[in-house]
């Protein structure tokens, strides 16, 4: 925690003002990381742009996303709220592919979301790597313009 403080630029008196531990401070990021996903979620203008934005997040939050998504060491019993931000990024997924299958039941509807989550995931990790550094707007263009399709041709049949 001291070298954390030390690199904000504050005491680490100051720091535990703010966070009793470190498990807070991952907490408090972990927070911040879902309303950021969320919002993107939200403002996104079609399902190929919220993917694109999900992408994007990873990809420019490489630590909070490891924190949201990857093995942490924090009791998440002891932040509920968390849980409900990840349920609400994921059912937001759900919702996000009513459109493209209408018919389907609940079950299914979530087993196609945890394809395209996997699928998406992913794609982060791919395009995380030092050697896909050099292409990756190119990368997120050529996603953000082809998701949809993309997601047709894997997931829809």
């Amino acid at each position: 925690m001291r070298q954390v403080a030390e690199r904000a630029g504050v005491s680490p008196t100051a720091f535990y003002r703010h966070f009793k531990d470190k498990s807070e401070l991952k907490a408090a990021l972990m927070r911040r990381g879902f309303e950021l996903l969320n919002e993107g979620r939200n403002n996104a203008s079609s399902f190929a742009s919220y993917g694109a934005h999900y992408i994007r997040f990873g990809l420019d939050y490489p630590h909070i996303y490891d924190l949201m998504f990857g093995n942490i060491d924090i009791d998440m019993h002891l932040h509920p709220d968390l849980k409900a931000q990840f349920n609400e990024s994921f059912d937001g997924l759900v919702e996000g592919l009513r459109p493209f299958m209408p018919e389907a039941s609940e079950k299914d509807l979530k087993i196609k979301a945890v394809n395209i989550w996997a699928s998406v995931h992913g794609l982060v990790g791919i395009l995380r790597r030092d050697d896909w550094q050099a292409n990756k707007i190119e990368s997120l263009e050529w996603i953000e313009n082809n998701l949809e399709e993309y997601l047709q041709l894997t997931t829809f049949r």
